[in-house]
């Protein structure tokens, strides 16, 4: 889906990134949902967007009026819950790069229906493509600006990034169908949780 978000809102998430507090090359694939870092799985930095900040409200309402109603449209799914935003960079300095995974696949994470991957400076690196392998060899890259949404079930990797650095903002939606889901394994309403519609 191109342009659901525009070059300056791009910009100005990178910078955030670049002043934030980053995790490096976590994942969360232990059955409690707990997140440590695996380099061979991931290498991929990333600041998390705080709630209530101008910046995540404006990615907010970029993604609720440019791509919810496509994911409505495409996938007869109708948004409602989504975890907060995270600002990931793919640096070619260290073959940043995520291998072959799917999103869903640990109770703290099974209420996710759908991922967000949000391109915010296509054309200033080399390398980090989205591929789907178990669907062929075809290689993804939506303009700056443009995101790919696919299900959570589906396995996917982000090849390395060969030269300069690839930004991405990466977010996961669900419905109240499976809200549910996301409180019993929760414990509860979290703090991931930043968008009720």
């Amino acid at each position: 889906v191109p342009n659901v978000a525009d070059r300056a809102l791009c910009r100005r998430l990178i910078d955030y990134w670049d002043e934030g507090q980053r995790e490096d090359n976590i994942v969360a694939d232990r059955d409690d949902g707990s997140g440590y870092a695996d380099p061979k799985s991931k290498i991929r930095s990333d600041v998390v967007l705080p709630d209530g900040a101008p910046l995540t409200s404006e990615l907010t309402g970029a993604v609720t009026r440019r791509l919810f109603p496509e994911i409505a449209k495409a996938f007869n799914f109708q948004v409602t819950r989504m975890e907060r935003f995270r600002i990931g960079c793919y640096d070619a300095a260290s073959s940043g790069f995520f291998a072959a995974h799917r999103d869903n696949t640990t109770p703290k994470t099974q209420h996710r229906r759908y991922a967000l991957t949000l391109n915010l400076n296509t054309g200033e690196y080399e390398g980090g493509l989205l591929r789907l392998p178990e669907y062929g060899p075809q290689l993804y890259a939506p303009p700056a600006g443009g995101a790919v949404v696919f299900s959570c079930s589906l396995l996917h990797l982000v090849a390395p990034v060969t030269q300069g650095r690839r930004f991405v903002a990466v977010g996961f939606f669900w419905s109240e169908a499976e809200q549910e889901i996301y409180e019993r394994n929760q414990g509860g309403p979290n703090r991931e949780e930043i968008l009720k519609v």
